[in-house]
Parts: C-alpha cells; sequence; structure tokens
C-alpha cells in the first residue's frame, strides 16, 4: 500500500469516528433540549395511560401554564377531565384544543361528547353541523349522523347517513358504515343497496361478506341488473 493510500485509508477511519461521536452527541443534545413543558406532559401521558386521571391532570395543567394553546396537552387535559366526571372543564380544553388544531385527533367527537354529557346535546348537534357544512367533508358528515343516531334521533340520522354516502360514492368503508346504520334499524333493503356498493369498491372489506350474507344477498346481487345505488 502507498503512502498517499494509507492517508486516505486514515483520513477516511478519523472520518467515520467523528460522525460516530457526533451522533452520540447530538442524541445527547437532543435529549437535554426536552422543553419543561414537553417533560410535564410526557409524564401526563404516562399517568393517563396508567388510568391515573387526577394526576396526569396535574401534570397537564403544569405543561398547559408554560404554553396554554399546545393542542395535544389541551386534548389529554380535555381527556383527563372527562374521565374524572368534570365535563364542564372538559369541553374548555377540547375548545382550546380546536381552536388550534381543528383536525387534532377525536377532539370533535370528544367535544360533542363533553357537552352531551353535561346536557347540552344542542349545542353539541349544532357545533357539529356547523363543522361538517364547513368543511364539506363526508367524514364530518358521518359524524354528525352518529351522533344524532347517539341521541335516538333516527330521522336525521338517517338523513346524514344517507347524506354521507352520496358525498363519498367511491369510499367502501362510508358505503358499509350506512348500510349497517340501516341495518341496525331494520331496514334490510336499503341496507341492502349500500352493502352492494360497498362490495362493488371492496369485496375484501373485512366483515362485508357475512354482513351481506345474513341480510339474504349473494355476490351475485352485486352485479345484477336490480344492484343499483340510490
Amino acid at each position: 500500500m502507498t503512502g498517499k493510500m494509507m492517508r486516505i485509508k486514515a483520513r477516511s477511519s478519523m472520518a467515520k469516528k467523528l460522525f460516530t461521536v457526533a451522533l452520540v452527541l447530538g442524541a445527547g443534545v437532543l435529549a437535554g433540549c426536552e422543553s419543561p413543558s414537553m417533560k410535564l406532559r410526557n409524564e401526563g401521558l404516562r399517568l393517563y395511560h396508567q388510568h391515573k386521571y387526577a394526576a396526569a391532570l396535574e401534570k397537564f395543567n403544569q405543561s398547559l401554564k408554560y404554553n396554554e394553546s399546545q393542542p395535544r396537552g389541551n386534548y389529554y387535559a380535555g381527556a383527563s377531565d372527562y374521565m374524572l366526571g368534570r365535563y364542564e372543564q372538559s369541553q374548555y380544553h377540547y375548545k382550546m384544543a380546536w381552536r388550534v388544531d381543528p383536525n387534532y385527533g377525536h377532539v370533535k367527537s370528544a367535544l360533542a361528547e363533553a357537552l352531551i354529557k353535561s346536557g347540552k346535546p344542542n349545542e353539541a348537534m349544532n357545533f357539529l353541523e356547523r363543522d361538517a357544512a364547513l368543511t364539506q367533508r363526508p367524514a364530518g358528515r358521518l359524524r354528525v349522523a352518529r351522533f344524532y343516531e347517539k341521541l335516538g334521533d333516527l330521522d336525521d340520522a338517517r338523513a346524514n347517513y344517507a347524506k354521507a354516502a352520496q358525498m363519498a360514492p367511491t369510499d367502501a368503508n362510508i358505503q358499509m358504515q350506512t348500510a349497517q346504520f340501516f341495518d341496525r334499524i331494520g331496514q334490510k333493503s336499503e341496507a341492502g343497496k349500500y352493502f352492494v356498493q360497498a362490495y362493488k369498491l371492496n369485496p375484501a372489506l373485512p366483515g362485508l361478506v357475512p354482513a351481506m350474507l345474513n341480510d339474504g344477498l349473494t355476490i351475485s346481487d352485486a352485479y345484477g341488473p336490480a344492484a343499483t345505488h340510490p
């Protein structure tokens, strides 16, 4: 091996060692950079998942003193309040999380649940209806339908499930959920139409074929002349 090649090999070896040292130091710096707010929130999450909701809430509230608008901290503070039966307080945190990040997790459903628990079903449905109208997303319309069903308002639930299916004609999951709703309320013929549409879109959808067979549908129904979507 020539002297030049030996020097190149030595420099390469030294570069690898320096890179490894940099990685180790970088990881240490990142670990040491965890903010007090993040540290408290992570402690709260650990306690929350251990079902220690009061202790978790204390950590989340301490974390929010550093940054009161963080969506994750507010969401889990709201969830802790909810689990402790503090529904009014949970609404405050859910609303904070929703205002900062309207698409965070299940915050819209969580807020609606808290409003219903505190005796405000009309406010819950007005909130969900406004959101669905504003976003014009099938998922939002489906959320409205589920909550109407939860409240026992089957007429509004029926209208909103059908609307969600109409808005998402190529979404097999929404078609199937609509079919399952009509199945639950005993409207088998209507359910069959949506089951058929779901099968056309995704025949491998889990639970779809058993549900169809349970309603007396056959696979050939999905491709027969009568298999038309409303």
